[in-house]
Formats: C-alpha cells, sequence, structure tokens
C-alpha cells in the first residue's frame, strides 16, 4: 500500500511539474481565460490585493505558458497575468470592478471568466486565495515597480487624456526609433537627477470601449446560453495567433501604380543614416519594392544589411517570401503553420509547402484571393507553381482560375498556358487533350523542359509513339538541368522518349532507368518494342528476379513472351499464381504451364473459372492428357461446336463421325472404307482399286491440309 501511494504521489509530481497552456477570448461581455493542467488535478481560486489567484493542489506549480494570451485580449478587464515566482501560482491582476467564475469545462482543464459587477453572495471563490505558498495574498495594491519599455504601449492605449488616436496614422513611417530614444533620454535624466519622475497609480477605468472592429478572435468552450461550441484546433487547422497581420504581406500594395524603374532606384537609394548606419525603415521599404519586382535574391540581400535573422518576425516573413519568390524551398519558414489563414499568408504558406493536404486545413478562397491579387508579373511567375499544388491536390477548378487569370494578364506567355492545359488534361485523365496541348507548347518553344516532359507523359498515357526530334532535345537538355528543380523530370522523360521512339536498348542502359521510370519503361517495351529488343531484356536468366512492376505489367510482358513461344520465361514474370488472382493472371499461368508441359497445373489454375475462355483451355489441357472425353465436355461448355465436331477424327471411329465437319475431313475418311472381300475384278483389278484409292486419299488429305490456314509471321 506504502508503494502505491508513493507512486501516485510521484506521478501527481510528474504532472504538476510540466506545462500548462493558458489561452484566452474576448467576449462581449466578459473575458475568458482556458488553463489546460497536464493532467485531472484539484485546484483553488481565491481573491489577492490585486485580483485573483489560481493554484492547483499540488506540492508543485505547472509552468504556465503565457505566451499567447495578449494576443486576443485587451487590457480592460485583465490588467495583469503572471506566474508568482516564489511559489508558481497564476496571479491576475484585474482592471476593473470585475469578478472571476471558474468552472471546471473537462477533467484537467478549467475555464475563469473574468464578468463584469461583483460575485455573487456567497461565492466560495471570493475568500483570500490560500494556494500555493508565496506572498500572493499579500500583495499590495500598487505595484513596487514601474518598467518603462514593457508598459508605454499599454499605457498609451490606457489613457483616456490622449488627444491623438494611437497608434498614429503614420504609413510607412515608423515611430519606433522615436520614442526608444525619447525614453532612452528621459531615463538618463531621471538617472541624473534632472528629471523628476512618478510611478503611476493604477490606471483608471475606461467606460465605452469600443470592441466591434477589432481582430481578436473567439474561445467558446462549453455550452451556454447564447454561445457557440467551437474548436480552435479542429482537423489540425493552426491557431489563429500564428497568422501574419495581412497589412505586414500586402505586396500589391508595395509598388502599385509606379514605374518599375522608378521602384528600383527608390529601392537602391537611402539605405544607410548616420554614421553609415543601415536605415532599418529604409531598408524594409527598400525589400518590400524588390518583392513586388520579383526580385527575390536581391530582396533577402538587402534584408542581410540589417544582420537580425530570426530577431525580428515581419522580417523573416519577407526574408521567406524572398525565397518563395525564387521557387526555392524554405525549411525554416515562418509560413508553415498559415495554411488556414485569411489573407495573403495562406498564399505564401501553399507556396512553401511540397504540396497541398487534402481537407479543409488549406484555406482555398484565400489563396485564390491573394493569387488574384498579385501584380501580373507575378500572377505569370507562380501561377504554374500554384497550379500544379492544386491538380496534385485534384482541385482542377481551381488550377483552371489560375491559369485563366495568366492567360488574361498583359503580355500572357502561350507556351505556360498551354502547358497549364496540358498538365491538368494529364491530371484528368484526358491523353489525348494533353498531347495536343503539349504539341502546342513545343511547337511554340521546342526548348522548354515542362514542355517537352509534358509532351513524354501524355504519350506514356497512349503508348503512341514519338519522333526522334524530342528525344534529341531531352538528351541536350539533360546537362543544363542537372542539379536543377526540373532535373529529375527531364531525366526520367530522356528514358521514357527512347523507348517511345523505338530506342528500347538504349532506354534500357540509360543510368536512370531505376524505380518508377524503369517500371514505366517495361510498360512501353511490352507494348512498342520490336521482338528481338523485347526478347533481350525480357528473357531473363535462370536465377534473375523480374524488375519491379505493376500487376497488369507483368501481365502484358507474360503475354507477349508467350506469344513468342517463351512459356517459361512467361512463368518468370508471373510468378506463383493462387486462386485469389484476377481471372487473366490465372489464365495466362495456366496457358505458361501448358506450354511447359504442365496439363495437370494448367488445370487446377483455371478451376473455378467457366468462361468461354478457360474452357478453351482446359479442354487442350485435357487434350494432352488423352482425355477426350473431358475434352469434349469442355469445349461443349464454350459453345464451339465445331471445334467440338473436329474431336471425332481423334477418336479413330471413322463411320460416327459428325456430318458438321468440314467437306475436306469427309473426304479424307472415304479412303478408309474396307474394299468388299468379293470383289471379282482379280488381283490385278484390286491392284487398281488400291491405287485409285490411294491416289484420291493423298488428294483429300492435301485438301485437308490446304483447308487449314498457317500460322501468321509478323
Amino acid at each position: 500500500m506504502i508503494r502505491l501511494l508513493l507512486l501516485l504521489l510521484a506521478l501527481a509530481t510528474s504532472a504538476a511539474a510540466q506545462t500548462a497552456r493558458v489561452l484566452s477570448g474576448e467576449h462581449d461581455d466578459f473575458t475568458r481565460l482556458v488553463i489546460e493542467l497536464p493532467g485531472p488535478v484539484g485546484w483553488t481560486l481565491g481573491r489577492t490585493g490585486t485580483g485573483y489567484g489560481f493554484a492547483i493542489q499540488a506540492d508543485m506549480q505547472p509552468q504556465y505558458d503565457l505566451t499567447g494570451v495578449w494576443q486576443r485580449i485587451p487590457r480592460t478587464r485583465l490588467a495583469s497575468l503572471e506566474a508568482d515566482p516564489g511559489g508558481g501560482a497564476l496571479v491576475m491582476g484585474l482592471g476593473c470592478d470585475c469578478h472571476v467564475f471558474p468552472f471546471e469545462y473537462r477533467p484537467g482543464v478549467v475555464v475563469l471568466d473574468i464578468k463584469p459587477g461583483p460575485a455573487p453572495a456567497g461565492s466560495a471563490f471570493e475568500a483570500p486565495f490560500a494556494g500555493a505558498a508565496s506572498s500572493v495574498a499579500e500583495m499590495e495594491e500598487e505595484p513596487t515597480a514601474y518598467d518603462w519599455i514593457a508598459s508605454r504601449k499599454a499605457e498609451a492605449g490606457a489613457r483616456p487624456t490622449a488627444t491623438l488616436p494611437l497608434p498614429l496614422e503614420t504609413g510607412a513611417v515608423s515611430l519606433e526609433p522615436l520614442r526608444d530614444e525619447l525614453l532612452e533620454q528621459i531615463a538618463r535624466g531621471a538617472a541624473d537627477g534632472i528629471v523628476d519622475m512618478e510611478l503611476p497609480g493604477k490606471p483608471p477605468k475606461v467606460a465605452g470601449v469600443d470592441r466591434a472592429a477589432l481582430p481578436w478572435s473567439n474561445i467558446r468552450i462549453g455550452a451556454e446560453p447564447g454561445l457557440m461550441v467551437t474548436d480552435a484546433y479542429d482537423d489540425g487547422a493552426p491557431p489563429d495567433s500564428d497568422c501574419a497581420d495581412p497589412a505586414q504581406l500586402d505586396l500589391p500594395a508595395w509598388g502599385r501604380e509606379t514605374a518599375p524603374e522608378d521602384l528600383l532606384a527608390a529601392a537602391r537609394s537611402g539605405l544607410y543614416g548616420e554614421f553609415d548606419a543601415p536605415d532599418p525603415q529604409a531598408i524594409r521599404q527598400a525589400v518590400r519594392r524588390l518583392l513586388f519586382l520579383g526580385f527575390g535574391a536581391e530582396a533577402r540581400q538587402t534584408v542581410e544589411l540589417l544582420g537580425i535573422a530570426g530577431q525580428d518576425r515581419e522580417l523573416d516573413l519577407l526574408r521567406s517570401m524572398a525565397r518563395l519568390i525564387d521557387g526555392e524551398a524554405d525549411p525554416q519558414t515562418p509560413f508553415a503553420d498559415m495554411l488556414g489563414c485569411e489573407g495573403p499568408a495562406a498564399l505564401w504558406a501553399a507556396l512553401a509547402r511540397d504540396r497541398l493536404p487534402p481537407g479543409p486545413n488549406a484555406n482555398r478562397d484565400a489563396i485564390l484571393q491573394a493569387f488574384l491579387a498579385l501584380p501580373a508579373h507575378l500572377r505569370r511567375h507562380l501561377g504554374p507553381i500554384l497550379a500544379e499544388k492544386f491538380l496534385a491536390r485534384d482541385d482542377a477548378e481551381a488550377a483552371r482560375m489560375i491559369r485563366d487569370a495568366i492567360e488574361r494578364t498583359p503580355q500572357a506567355d502561350p507556351v505556360t498556358v498551354a502547358l497549364m492545359d496540358a498538365r491538368a488534361e494529364l491530371e484528368g485523365g484526358d491523353a489525348m487533350a494533353a498531347q495536343a496541348h503539349a504539341e502546342a507548347a513545343v511547337a511554340l518553344d521546342g526548348d522548354r523542359a515542362t514542355g517537352l516532359v509534358a509532351l513524354v507523359e501524355a504519350h506514356l498515357l497512349t503508348l503512341d509513339p514519338l519522333g526522334a526530334e524530342p528525344v534529341e532535345a531531352l538528351l541536350a537538355l539533360r546537362g543544363e538541368t542537372a542539379g536543377a528543380s526540373e532535373g529529375a523530370g527531364v531525366d526520367r522523360a530522356a528514358v521514357l522518349a527512347l523507348a517511345l521512339s523505338g530506342q528500347t536498348v538504349a532506354a534500357f542502359r540509360d543510368p536512370d532507368a531505376i524505380g518508377q521510370v524503369l517500371a514505366d519503361l517495361w510498360r512501353v517495351a511490352a507494348s512498342r518494342a520490336s521482338d528481338d529488343d523485347f526478347l533481350t531484356e525480357a528473357v531473363l536468366p535462370a536465377a534473375a528476379v523480374p524488375p519491379s512492376v505493376s500487376p497488369e505489367t507483368a501481365v502484358a510482358v507474360a503475354d507477349r513472351l508467350l506469344a513468342l513461344g517463351f512459356p517459361d520465361a512467361a512463368q518468370a514474370w508471373l510468378g506463383p499464381s493462387t486462386r485469389d488472382d484476377p481471372p487473366e493472371r490465372r489464365r495466362l499461368a495456366a496457358r505458361s504451364a501448358l506450354g511447359v508441359g504442365d496439363a495437370r497445373g494448367a488445370i487446377a489454375l483455371t478451376e473455378g473459372l467457366h468462361d468461354a475462355d478457360t474452357e478453351a483451355l482446359r479442354a487442350e489441357a485435357l487434350l494432352q492428357l488423352g482425355d477426350l472425353p473431358g475434352a469434349e465436355k469442355a469445349l461443349a461448355a464454350t459453345g464451339d461446336t465445331a471445334a467440338s465436331a473436329r474431336l471425332g477424327p481423334w477418336k479413330g471411329d471413322w463411320a460416327a463421325l459428325d456430318p458438321t465437319l468440314p467437306g475436306p475431313w469427309q473426304q479424307a475418311t472415304e479412303g478408309l472404307a474396307v474394299a468388299p472381300v468379293d470383289d471379282p475384278s482379280g488381283p490385278l483389278g484390286r491392284g487398281e482399286q488400291a491405287i485409285a484409292a490411294s491416289a484420291a486419299s493423298r488428294a483429300a488429305i492435301e485438301a485437308l491440309l490446304s483447308s487449314v490456314a498457317a500460322p501468321s509471321v509478323e
């Protein structure tokens, strides 16, 4: 029993030492805090000198994660929130005449609602806080210290005497350097005794705050009257707090109605201020202008002038946009979790991903709206990349909208439009339409890798032969695209183009004929290769393992090998067959077994199949075993009466031949009739009759043989 208690105590202590995340939400009548504790545990709430204290009933308090609290709520009801450094309790300072009403949403999740007015009569949560051992309960109304840097924004928003709307509408000009300089000089004056400073008291109450236009997101937990229950993290969507401010990503506004040469000149001037120090605001503005022009590499170089990588969220966003504009991957992109956001952040998050996930996690409408708002040159540049991602997501409608937007832009590239049409048709499975669009793109620009690749992929769907010109162009492009993003596609297309143009041996000897490329190459070879080239590659050594191809391709290769008279090689491609295999594969395996003399194995493979082709195959196996009645029964099941009648000569009963047999058979059997024994013609007469019968039999046999068509030889 003691061991069990010690184990429970250890588990409780371990759970308490974990992190408790605190979420927030602003509503019309109350402010809500949601505390996600590490696990089910008791808790307490009580009054302190400045507001309330919250703690769990354990020896050790959790580490409270408060990073996202102030991104969703103002400081009107909840003025401060911190963990007590002494005991670890959560301390709430109120900025209004309010009370806290707690309830447990589910075990381990506690909700604290801060509501205006006095607490309900007899509320147990109005008693003095007696939670974790600390000095929280004895806190005084007045703070003991004042941090000018950390509090200036909150104080500026709370002063009712301010005569100007804050923040000031300064446009592209930032007042942050001026504020920082003023605070630094005032602090130095106070330290030197030149400036007298008073510690501010409690901020006065601010009435009539209008929150209708504020962009804060709501968190609603639990079923309460007038509230809708939602899940902030439904389907893995990132929280709204991770979404970038649309104003920071308003790329269309960074160069609208300004000539490109003027933008470029402005981006190169005024980057340095006094003492040749980089001007942060000028550099930000220059980066925005370069991004508008589509100069990603230049924008990254300009950002690095500040040398504060990873320390400024806005600069990190601009830096990632620069890489994405240049088509580069950005593993550290800050857009990683913004695919479900509203505004331009969703577009850049989509460009940062290799593929778009299915389902509602991607904000499709926001992505398309942000794309359509881009300047024309960026729509032309980024559109094909974005359309490809939507096609991979099976969203042909979105890809079509992007294609139409590109086509409507001034100086639209017809090759790009044709290639997008080809890719859309390829994804839709219309090989002929894809081939037509790809041919149009190659005719307009035969040196563009993407057009040649699309042409080969379209021919691969139909297995139509390909001319020599695309093959030569692809082979020439392989050196130019080596190591580039399109290099793998060009290498694959070159191998398949060799096979589609009849150069099967060269395709198989290509070093890139591996993996999926080799599997697709075998599909082409089974259909397009000459017999000699096909047999050179398909007839494998005795101990060789067949390449990894699709079941359909393996059947096609085996079928052609069997047609060419190589049943043992066909068996190597098919491998072991069972009754669970598709009927086509079982019939092919049975034909291969029959070809190597395994009639019993062929009959076993056709067991349970009763279609006409299988019955004919079974009859052939029974004939090989000498079971003429069984073969006759199998042929009768096929409905082929002529084939069944042809079994009559196998029985040797010439007098009972089926009259439906062709005339040559009837003529051949007439000579087998026995001559009458009482023939008075004598030996010479009987000899003449025998010679005449022999000549007639010879003529009948020749007629019978000539009635059988010779096998076709290709």
